[in-house]
């Protein structure tokens, strides 16, 4: 470990260039160019270090790109990022990266290009100290996870089947908490179909969209606690054309999530009781959609791998707790595929997605060491997390 964390420190001048390099790029998700700048990076010091990077070209996002680093062992473990940010372009010029006291501020220095570097250079100071006993490490970067990851979930499906662990850089809690369990999440859409009328002269020959879909609104918000954890909100609305027409159409998106698969049944069950169901005469309900993330419950075998990185940070001399978060991310994905995940092993960081985005720099080197911890525990240990995985 003391020539480990003897290169992290001597390397931090570089990772902090490095940061600099990828946050002052524009890769909002809807920027192929910009996302695949940011992957070229990427692979070239991928292959710099060594290291085989395998190319996912996609159409209509940036490519996605996986490096590996073959070992002498047995183990398999699977680092996962995401290459976009939410940011439009123009953001990184008016925003570069830049230091505020003990913060480093910039788009998507938290969210998550902090967490790509520490996942990168957690597997370099592995591979300086001559730690090979693994049989792989791999790192999947992919390029539309602000999106939900629609296309590259379907690509590293495969390879973490294959995986004996896998390990989101998401950046760790304000507080320092890494993840164990997220809720999982989903999106309906209601529209409401009803009869345009003059709104003055007569309007009993219409039938208002916009007045049923307030009574689906009202039905839609009852549903908060229908089972343990479960939250609804009726997010977004709209409706109407003009003042003095009785409005023909209404449209609603809702955001549903659950802490468990039980939620999940219930709120699917009850949803399911809502469509076709209307209260204004001579109006029409449509409901579609349904849950993208399942949730991540933090099982026996999230269990021993939150141990392992609190073994980990106690021999660094930290200490570090775990949370279950409402957000949702990769994770929830690994974890329905029921591969052992741990989230939120990035930088300590927050205010993602705003003006004030930050990572706390004294956390890079501790984070990166954990990471590097970690990583080692699982290998060694790696006979318990299967029998945990088999017996649930």
């Amino acid at each position: 470990m003391k020539t480990i964390n003897s290169f992290l420190n001597s390397s931090l001048t570089d990772y902090l260039a490095d940061l600099a390099a990828l946050v002052n790029l524009d890769c909002g998700t809807e920027n192929k160019a910009g996302v695949d700048q940011v992957g070229t990076w990427i692979r070239d010091r991928c292959t710099a270090w060594g290291w085989e990077a395998q190319h996912f070209p996609l159409s209509d996002y940036g490519d996605c790109w996986l490096a590996r680093l073959r070992g002498r062992g047995a183990g398999r473990i699977m680092l996962i990022g995401h290459l976009d940010t939410v940011y439009p372009d123009g953001t990184a010029a008016n925003r570069p990266m830049r230091f505020e006291g003990p913060k480093i501020m910039g788009p998507g220095v938290c969210d998550m290009k902090g967490g790509l570097l520490v996942g990168m250079y957690a597997m370099r100071a592995l591979q300086v100290a001559g730690f090979d006993d693994f049989a792989e490490l791999v790192f999947f970067f992919n390029s539309e996870e602000e999106l939900g990851s629609p296309v590259s979930r379907t690509l590293y499906t495969p390879v973490v089947q294959q995986m004996d662990a896998a390990l989101v850089l998401e950046a760790a809690r304000m507080n320092g908490d890494i993840v164990s369990a997220r809720k999982g999440a989903g999106v309906y859409t209601v529209r409401v179909k009803g009869k345009a009328a003059h709104a003055g002269v007569e309007p009993e020959k219409g039938a208002n969209a916009v007045l049923e879909m307030a009574h689906q609104v009202i039905a839609f918000q009852k549903l908060n606690g229908i089972a343990p954890g479960v939250t609804v909100n009726t997010g977004v609305i709209s409706g109407g054309t003009q003042h003095n027409v009785v409005p023909e159409h209404a449209e609603l998106e809702v955001d549903v999530r659950a802490v468990d698969l039980a939620g999940v049944a219930a709120i699917r069950h009850a949803i399911a009781g809502l469509n076709g169901q209307t209260t204004v005469p001579g109006t029409q309900v449509q409901i579609q959609g349904g849950f993208s993330y399942f949730p991540m419950a933090k099982t026996p075998a999230t269990a021993f791998l939150v141990k392992l990185a609190q073994d980990a940070a106690q021999e660094l001399g930290f200490e570090v707790k775990d949370a279950a978060t409402g957000g949702a991310s990769d994770a929830n994905m690994i974890s329905a595929l029921d591969v052992p995940v741990l989230d939120g092993l990035g930088p300590v960081g927050g205010l993602d997605h705003g003006p004030d985005e930050y990572i706390e720099q004294a956390s890079i080197v501790p984070r990166t060491a954990l990471l590097v911890g970690l990583l080692q525990r699982i290998l060694v240990r790696r006979d318990e997390l299967t029998r945990l995985r088999q017996s649930a």
